[in-house]
C-alpha cells in the first residue's frame, strides 16, 4: 500500500474553558506524530495552553463568542438574549475559516463544537457530544426540535465525531444516545489530555483534597469563594486548581492553608490527581472523560442551573462519581464525602479512538 501523502489538518476548539482543546490534544498529537502539519486556530488562551503543552504545533488566532452565566446559574432565558451574537458569531466563523482556508492550505478541518469552523471544497470533520441540547423542565419539548437542528448543522459536515462509547458503556447517556445519532457520525472513545498517562491507584495517606474550577464567569469565581470557605473546616492537605488560562493572572500563592495553583501541565496535573484522596470537579464532559483515563472517581459539583452538567451529575451519580449542589458545599462533611466516593467503582473498556484514526490515515478521504 502506498504511503499516504502528509496534510495539513486546521484543528478549530472552541473557548469555553480548556475542556475542547483538552479534548483536543490526543488527536493533535496523533496527526503531529504521523507527521501531518497541524495548525490550531484558537482564542489567544487557548492558544498559550498548547504551546505550553505542545510547543512544537503552530497556533494562529481565531477568537470566539464569550458567554456569561449569570450570578444566580446559567439561565436559559439569558442564552436567548444571547442568542443573536451566537448566530452572529456563526457567519464571523464562516469568514475566518475562508481566510485561514486561503492562509494555510489545509486537506482537513478539524472543528471542536464551532459549527461554522467547515467550508464545502475542505473535508470538515466536527467534535460533538451534544447532540442532545438538555433544557430545563418546563421547556422539555424543545429537545427534540432543537436536535434537529443541531442534527442538520451537523450533516454539513462531511464526519463527526463522537468522544463516546455505546450503551451501556456510554459516558455521555443521552447526550449522544437519546436520539438516532447522525448517519456521518462515528463513535470514537472518550478523549483527554491525559491520554497515554496510566493510570495509577492511590495510596492512602495524609488526608488530602484537590479542588478542581472550571467554566466561564461569573461562576468560576464563585465557586472558588464557596470552596475556600468551606475548605478551611477540613484538616488536611488542600489544593485548589483555579481553572485560569490567563498565565499573568495570580499565577501560583498561599491562601492561608490552601495552596491556589493556575495552570498546572498536563503530567503535574496527573500528578496532583493521583496524590489526593478526594478530587472535586465540575461535572463538564471533558472532566468525566478525564476521570475515566486516570481511572479516580470524583465528588461532581455541576454548574447551577447549567442543564448538561445536572444531567452528567444525575447519570454518573452513585454509579461512579458521587454528585453534591453547590448550596450544600457550606455543610459537608468532609471526611464522610470521602469514604462516599472511596467504595465507588470507576468504570474501564477498551480505548479506540486510535483505530479510527488509523483507518483515517491509511485510507485518507481527502
Amino acid at each position: 500500500m502506498p504511503t499516504p501523502r502528509k496534510k495539513t489538518v486546521l484543528f478549530c476548539p472552541l473557548d469555553w474553558g480548556l475542556g475542547h482543546i483538552a479534548r483536543d490534544l490526543p488527536l493533535i498529537r496523533e496527526f503531529h506524530g504521523n507527521g501531518h502539519r497541524v495548525i490550531v486556530a484558537a482564542s489567544d488562551s487557548l492558544c498559550q495552553w498548547l504551546r505550553s503543552e505542545a510547543p512544537n504545533i503552530e497556533t494562529v488566532l481565531f477568537e470566539g463568542p464569550q458567554i456569561r452565566y449569570s450570578p444566580k446559574g446559567f439561565s436559559f432565558s439569558r442564552m436567548i438574549f444571547q442568542l443573536p451574537n451566537l448566530v452572529s458569531w456563526l457567519k464571523k466563523e464562516k469568514k475566518i475559516t475562508q481566510k485561514l482556508v486561503t492562509s494555510y492550505q489545509p486537506d482537513l478541518i478539524i472543528s471542536d463544537n464551532r459549527y461554522g469552523a467547515r467550508l464545502p471544497h475542505v473535508f470538515s470533520i466536527i467534535i460533538t457530544h451534544q447532540l442532545c441540547i438538555k433544557l430545563p423542565k418546563g421547556l422539555k419539548w424543545c429537545e427534540y426540535p432543537l436536535h434537529l437542528m443541531v442534527k442538520q448543522l451537523v450533516k454539513k459536515f462531511n464526519q463527526c465525531w463522537i468522544p463516546d462509547f455505546h450503551y451501556p458503556e456510554s459516558l455521555a447517556g443521552e447526550l449522544v444516545h437519546k436520539y438516532p445519532i447522525p448517519s456521518n457520525a462515528i463513535l470514537i472513545g472518550p478523549l483527554s489530555r491525559f491520554d497515554g498517562l496510566a493510570a495509577k491507584s492511590h495510596k492512602n495517606g495524609q488526608p488530602s483534597i484537590l479542588s478542581i474550577i472550571s467554566g466561564p464567569e461569573p461562576q468560576r469565581s464563585i465557586f472558588e469563594k464557596i470552596l475556600k470557605e468551606a475548605l478551611i473546616r477540613f484538616n488536611g492537605k488542600k489544593t485548589l486548581i483555579r481553572g485560569k488560562t490567563r498565565f499573568h493572572d495570580d499565577p501560583t500563592k498561599k491562601n492561608e492553608s490552601i495552596n491556589l495553583l493556575n495552570h498546572q501541565p498536563t503530567e503535574e496535573m496527573a500528578k496532583l490527581i493521583h496524590t489526593h484522596q478526594l478530587i472535586i470537579s465540575r461535572s463538564g464532559y471533558s472532566s468525566i472523560m478525564d476521570m475515566y483515563y486516570l481511572n479516580r472517581k470524583i465528588l461532581m459539583v455541576p454548574t447551577p442551573g447549567q442543564t448538561e452538567q445536572e444531567y452528567l451529575a444525575s447519570y454518573h451519580n452513585q454509579k461512579t462519581h458521587l454528585c453534591i449542589t453547590q448550596n450544600k458545599i457550606s455543610k459537608t462533611n468532609w471526611e464522610n464525602l470521602t469514604s462516599k466516593v472511596s467504595i465507588l467503582t470507576p468504570p474501564h473498556f477498551p480505548l479506540y479512538y486510535r483505530s479510527v484514526l488509523k483507518k483515517f490515515f491509511c485510507e485518507p478521504p481527502v
